[in-house]
Parts: structure tokens; C-alpha cells; sequence
């Protein structure tokens, strides 16, 4: 404790650049692709499936669906977003409608382009396949970053005063530890034996 009291200038003033520069690295704007899957399901269509003879190849069908949505939570615009399918999906839905550019490497790798995506930007993705299987999304960036998987589940809806009530909380909290912190500060500076 006497070393820190003799030499808290100088450990303050060794932290201060150190917590500015983390504190610009981690606020800095910047581009952020998070990728989620929020819903998937087969549908067991009571149908048989029959070959052009009108034999029956198998008892019955099934239909696979599977969602999937990419958004950018950053603070800086996305460019040439860039979504990888194991293959071309047979039927596929965009929402919002919006432009993109697609073509198929030579592996037979799917490659969907979208210009851009602006921050708190999504868009959703609807697959559909029928007595196959869904192609997997396995890969999506963008020039600036590469898109992280979050889980996505329903939760209720919060109303507008709990989440001030939590806003509210949180910052008193926030200004109670800063409080606390230049305290400590001056309890330790001023308690060093040479003074201010």
C-alpha cells in the first residue's frame, strides 16, 4: 500500500494513456456482421413421391424450410457483404427485396453479393427445399469484418418504462463507480508523503 501511495502519480499518469486507448480500440466505429438462424423445420408431406412411371419412390415427402438472418450491429456501413451456400438452394426468399449479384465458383459453391448493409441494417433469407436437403450458409463478410454466429430466441416484448427503469439504473450505477474511482484517486494522491 506504501508503494502506491508513494508513487500514485506515476501510476496514474502510466494509466490514463492505457485506458484511453483501449477505450478508443473498443467504442472505435466499425463495421459488425452478425449472422443468426432463428428458425428451421421438415415438414412430412402425407404424399408419395413418384418417379415419371407413376411408380412410388417413397411413401413420403418432405420439405425443408430454414431462415436466416444477417445484420450489421456496428457503426459503420458494410460493404460488398458477401453470404457462401454449400450449393444453389432450390427456392430462396430475400427480405427486405433488395438488389444483389450472384454467381457459382467452380466447386459449386453459392456466392450471393449484396452491396452494402448500413448499420442496424438486416436482412432475412428464407430457404426452401423440397425431398432435399438445405444447402448450408457457410460463409458470410464483408470487406471490413467477418460475420459472427449469435443464438436468436423469442423472448417477450419489454415496455418502454422497464427499459428506462434499466437505462436509469444502469447509468446511476455507472456515475456511482466513477464516483468512487476519483476518490480512491485523490485518498491515494493525496495521501502520497510529498503531497500535490
Amino acid at each position: 500500500m506504501e508503494f502506491i501511495q508513494q508513487y500514485a502519480k506515476e501510476i496514474f499518469s502510466l494509466v490514463i494513456p492505457l485506458v484511453t486507448w483501449f477505450l478508443n480500440n473498443r467504442f472505435k466505429a466499425r463495421a459488425k456482421l452478425q449472422l443468426a438462424i432463428p428458425h428451421s423445420f421438415t415438414f412430412i408431406v402425407d404424399e408419395p413421391l413418384r418417379d415419371p412411371d407413376g411408380n412410388v419412390i417413397r411413401e413420403k415427402q418432405s420439405v425443408h424450410t430454414a431462415s436466416h438472418v444477417i445484420s450489421n450491429s456496428g457503426r459503420e456501413t458494410a460493404t460488398k457483404v458477401e453470404l457462401v451456400f454449400n450449393w444453389k438452394p432450390l427456392c430462396i426468399n430475400i427480405w427486405p427485396s433488395r438488389h444483389y449479384e450472384q454467381h457459382s465458383e467452380q466447386d459449386g459453391r453459392h456466392v450471393m453479393v449484396f452491396e452494402s448493409l448500413a448499420p442496424n441494417e438486416q436482412i432475412g433469407f428464407e430457404l426452401l427445399s423440397v425431398n432435399n436437403d438445405l444447402p448450408a450458409l457457410i460463409n458470410a463478410r464483408s470487406d471490413q469484418c467477418t460475420a459472427t454466429t449469435i443464438a436468436m430466441y423469442p423472448q417477450p416484448a419489454v415496455s418502454a418504462w422497464q427499459r428506462r427503469l434499466v437505462v436509469t439504473l444502469l447509468f446511476m450505477g455507472f456515475s456511482f463507480a466513477i464516483y468512487l474511482t476519483i476518490i480512491l484517486l485523490q485518498f491515494l494522491i493525496l495521501a502520497n508523503k510529498g503531497g500535490i
